[in-house]
């Protein structure tokens, strides 16, 4: 067992020293740490305004609209505008990675009007094509796969300019700030005439604009997946690759699952509340042990020793507990962490997912009842009111199950921090 460990440890040590060496995942993973902060004010936002416990959104309301409005508006410009603050940073990042530091302020503008560009709006005039106002669905995390690649693309293309000396060259004696700006005229023209044109050809399509174009082809696959527990399984380990590369799993999942499974929620939640037998088994639920990141960060309390990392887990534990997983994800990081993606993407789901089918199967836990809680509600409460006592017992054994199978891939991530957190201190 120890040299199964040991093997097990070298391979993702090697897997995760050659993610560490690519340059774009650097830029995406730096991009993440720059708007971390942004990150976590919107999370705690959200926390505070979605918490479902007790009389707790009744009071919230009872304390003034204005309270519960701001609380709403902070989640609305910081993790709301995500795609906006991304597409700046990875275009910002590529810019310094790629030694064109001077041009990185300009390469993420242009990068925020190139996604700007390819994001539909709904026009007032017809004629005229005047804005009437921009959809925030595509701002936030929805968008966030395309605001990604309109930053490197955009860093590409002023990279390639450059590179080339397609630019203004103006004297010497011309302030540098000023040279700059002329110096990335052309590439910006250039940059912004090639998202006009995409955003053009995409207006040709069935799909009608780049968002939808990109978004309809993730869910796609999804459709073709069946109502059955191994289809769910698929889709439940989708959504978390998802989230592994960054993006929104849940906006991007959720749908095909309501679409799939909600009319048999239905007919369970119909017979429940007619005093029948609940006619389905399975209808696209599971025990849940929490959201993605609570189970890994229980497991750093326990073996992480490193600075850094107990210092992020402690900041994102309580916002994991009510399902807030944005500081665990961007901050430790999860997301391109290669070391974390079988336990997360592929184990813990299968857990969940079978492990239910098979206790309802055995008896020991009932059908669920239809009855969904969503927000920001604890686990082992959704687990009370959709598997009744039974599921809320299982879902604390899942838990202790998931904990235990992060625990040996933490302590590797844990004890390559240290290790460098220590090699920074001699250096230092």
């Amino acid at each position: 067992m120890t040299k199964f460990n040991e093997k097990v440890k070298q391979i993702l040590t090697k897997v995760s020293e050659s993610f560490a060496q690519s340059v774009t995942l650097n830029i995406i993973s730096s991009s993440f740490m720059m708007i971390l902060p942004v990150i976590i004010i919107g999370s705690i936002a959200a926390l505070l305004k979605g918490i479902d416990i007790g009389g707790y959104q009744k009071w919230l309301m009872s304390s003034g609209i204005a309270f519960y409005k701001a609380l709403a508006t902070i989640y609305q410009f910081t993790t709301g505008f995500m795609a906006i603050f991304i597409t700046f940073s990875v275009g910002y990042q590529y810019a310094n990675r790629k030694n064109i530091n001077k041009q990185a302020i300009t390469i993420g503008i242009l990068s925020v009007v190139s996604f700007l560009i390819v994001t539909p709006y709904t026009v007032a005039d017809k004629k005229t094509f005047s804005p009437l106002n921009l959809p925030f669905s595509w701002l936030g995390v929805s968008g966030m796969f395309l605001a990604i690649v309109v930053g490197f693309l955009v860093g590409i293309i002023f990279k390639f300019c450059i590179d080339k000396d397609i630019r203004i060259k103006l004297p010497e004696a011309v302030p540098q700030e000023v040279s700059n700006q002329f110096s990335a005229l052309i590439p910006g023209v250039i940059t912004i005439t090639f998202f006009a044109i995409v955003d053009f050809l995409f207006g040709l399509t069935p799909f009608g604009n780049v968002q939808d174009a990109v978004y309809a082809l993730v869910r796609i696959p999804l459709g073709f997946v069946g109502k059955s527990v191994v289809g769910y399984y698929f889709i439940i380990m989708f959504m978390y690759l998802l989230w592994f590369f960054g993006i929104h799993g849940g906006m991007t999942v959720g749908p095909i699952i309501m679409m799939i499974f909600m009319p048999l929620q239905l007919e369970n939640l119909a017979a429940y509340q007619a005093g029948q037998a609940l006619p389905h088994a399975f209808v696209g639920t599971h025990i849940s042990v929490g959201t993605g990141s609570l189970a890994l960060l229980v497991a750093g309390l326990i073996v992480c020793k490193s600075k850094s990392n107990r210092s992020i887990i402690k900041l994102a534990l309580i916002p994991a507990f009510f399902g807030v997983d944005e500081p665990a994800y961007f901050g430790l990081p999860m997301i391109l962490n290669p070391i974390f993606f079988i336990p997360w993407v592929i184990v813990v789901p299968a857990l969940q997912v079978f492990g239910t089918y098979f206790l309802q199967l055995l008896k020991l836990v009932p059908y669920c009842k239809g009855a969904q809680i969503f927000g920001s509600t604890p686990f082992f409460l959704i687990n009370l009111m959709t598997y009744q006592w039974q599921g809320c017992i299982a879902g604390l054994v899942f838990f202790v199950l998931a904990v235990c199978v992060y625990l040996p891939f933490m302590k590797i991530y844990d004890k390559q921090c240290l290790e460098k957190e220590e090699s920074e201190i001699e250096n230092s």
